[in-house]
């Protein structure tokens, strides 16, 4: 089943049999600013014709935000990249998904720690895939102990969600990064920092089994 054929998160907590809280989770941790970085970003906020449509946005705002906090955190940022779990029975192309990369670069490795979608406004429908693509990431990476984050964004609005074990949380409060870009870049600070920790994780889990074959 495609991420796409999911109408509304709803759905996808009822197929997985799936918890829902909504609570402030979110923590920060302060990011350094590039000054140079933010000067670029807030002007490209003020452009004319930016939130036209998503490729837009995409280019202008929020590709520069992700990579910016990735390459901070030393955790890959794959662009429109296949995923797939066949035991959820789920696949399709995130438009953005962060997870270390293979020997040579030239695709990722499991866990997967965190999806993204932009949309132009539509927050239904970027929930509906993101939370599908959590669920396929969580059983790609075979460890529910391992939180799965997800971000859906206008490039103006933020919002993030985890999913941890059974448990769906989306945050109650949204972020509007062209007011407090600071505040934004903190979170996706904390996120990725916490992800880059739990693939860490996984990572040596992986390879105590090997060595105790």
């Amino acid at each position: 089943m495609n991420f796409k054929e999911f109408n509304n998160r709803g759905e996808v907590l009822k197929k997985f049999n799936l918890t829902f809280e909504q609570k402030n989770f979110v923590k920060q941790i302060k990011f350094d600013i590039n000054p140079y970085f933010e000067k670029r970003i807030l002007k490209n906020y003020a452009k004319p014709g930016v939130f036209k449509c998503e490729y837009s946005i995409c280019e202008a705002i929020i590709y520069p935000i992700l990579a910016e906090i990735s390459e901070a955190n030393d955790l890959p940022i794959w662009s429109h990249c296949p995923l797939k779990s066949e035991e959820a029975d789920l696949s399709g192309t995130p438009d953005y998904l962060f997870a270390l990369s293979e020997v040579g670069g030239d695709d990722y490795k499991k866990p997967v720690v965190c999806l993204g979608e932009a949309k132009k406004e539509n927050f239904t429908e970027g929930w509906a895939q993101v939370s599908a693509e959590m669920v396929a990431a969580q059983k790609l990476n075979g460890c529910e102990d391992i939180p799965i984050y997800g971000l859906v964004t206008t490039g103006k609005t933020w919002d993030f969600a985890t999913l941890n074990g059974k448990v769906f949380t989306i945050s109650k409060s949204q972020y509007n990064a062209s007011s407090h870009l600071d505040e934004v870049l903190n979170i996706l600070n904390w996120i990725f920092s916490e992800g880059r920790k739990n693939a860490d994780i996984l990572e040596e889990r992986e390879q105590n089994k090997k060595e105790n074959k």
